[in-house]
């Protein structure tokens, strides 16, 4: 028994080839493809193009890399504002920043 692996209605012959010469399919042209989807630098590799969110996430996740991990001029104010006694915890202040916070996450 042999297969058609070609895809095509053609018969295939004892050994294997076609019985009959595969032709074009001329009744139907291709469209071109639009500008903005066909590559502009064909040849020179794979690109990846990263939409505005993604360019947005990286300038953002960049400038989370470079800051620095605590605020050593706010940690020295509130250890003289705790010093001097005039250090005040606002506990709805607290309540409304973490909520904000988690907006800004979810």
């Amino acid at each position: 028994m042999n297969f058609n692996t070609n895809n095509s209605l053609d018969s295939v012959g004892t050994k294997g080839t076609r019985s009959k010469p595969a032709t074009p399919n001329t009744g139907e042209a291709k469209a071109p493809v639009p500008a903005d989807i066909a590559p502009a630098n064909k040849g020179l590799g794979d690109q990846v193009v990263l939409s505005q969110e993604a360019q947005t996430l990286g300038r953002l996740q960049a400038k989370i890399n470079n800051a620095p991990d605590v605020d050593m001029d706010k940690v020295a104010e509130i250890r003289r504002a705790i010093a001097e006694g005039r250090f005040e915890i606002n506990a709805e202040r607290i309540a409304e920043n973490m909520l904000n916070q988690n907006d800004l996450l979810g």
